[in-house]
């Protein structure tokens, strides 16, 4: 057997990293818009709070189905049923799914333009969750698509990476749509006891402390890498 190429085994950690992070990110953006809506809670009216809290949990609960639903897909087949069986599960789990992210959506909506003088301003956040949450929803028949063709051409191991990235891919989508809608009904609400900063603002400034975190992780583990290498062809 070939030895791999010089560094590829930092080349495929580094995906592995991405991947995660990109699973992390699906996992935490319901979440992080759960406790926006916490913070700025005092200048919402309460309608757009108790709605844009069903809706967030709903959110998270769409993660939690789909995160599970697949891994348990062999139930599906426990009564003989075999791949039909799978099918049927996965159909199963894909319409709850649908189903939860459909209100949950509508119920943000509806929190994000409820109480507003000006519902205009918020129009740009929720039309820009249309953008994510599109590609959550395609994400799952794309990728169906080509774990069928790679299952047809032997290539399992490669179809079981493509449905893995898939999923990543999905939830991100799906909670960062999510992240928007929260956006979209906290910001702009102005009380005496609202946080000084804007919620937009406050999600922007912590992506970016986040991605400038990530970054100086990658660099680190770039040089030990490199020196870890160095070391290993030293007689």
């Amino acid at each position: 057997m070939e030895s791999p190429p010089s560094g590829a085994g930092a080349t495929a950690r580094g995906k592995e990293v991405m991947v995660r992070i990109i699973e992390i990110l699906g996992v935490v953006s319901p979440l992080a818009a759960l406790v926006l809506l916490v913070v700025y809670r005092r200048p919402i009216p309460t309608l757009s709070l108790v709605l844009g809290v069903i809706g967030c949990v709903l959110a998270a609960l769409n993660v939690l189905v789909g995160f599970v639903g697949k891994r348990f897909v062999w139930f599906g087949s426990t009564d003989g049923g075999g791949v039909e069986g799978m099918l049927d599960w996965l159909g199963t789990v894909a319409a709850l799914r649908l189903g939860l992210l459909i209100v949950a959506v509508l119920l943000l909506v509806i929190a994000a333009f409820h109480g507003r003088s000006e519902p205009a301003r918020v129009l740009p956040w929720v039309l820009g969750a249309v953008v994510p949450l599109l590609i959550g929803l395609v994400t799952p028949l794309v990728v169906g698509e080509v774990e069928h063709e790679l299952l047809a051409r032997g290539i399992d191991w490669l179809a079981v990476m493509a449905t893995l990235l898939g999923e990543a891919v999905q939830f991100a989508a799906l909670g960062l749509g999510v992240l928007a809608l929260a956006i979209a009904v906290t910001t702009g609400r102005r009380s005496a006891s609202a946080p000084e900063r804007d919620s937009a603002v406050l999600v922007r400034d912590t992506a970016q402390r986040a991605w400038a975190a990530y970054q100086r992780y990658s660099r680190d583990r770039r040089r030990k890498y490199g020196q870890s290498q160095g070391r290993s062809i030293l007689p």
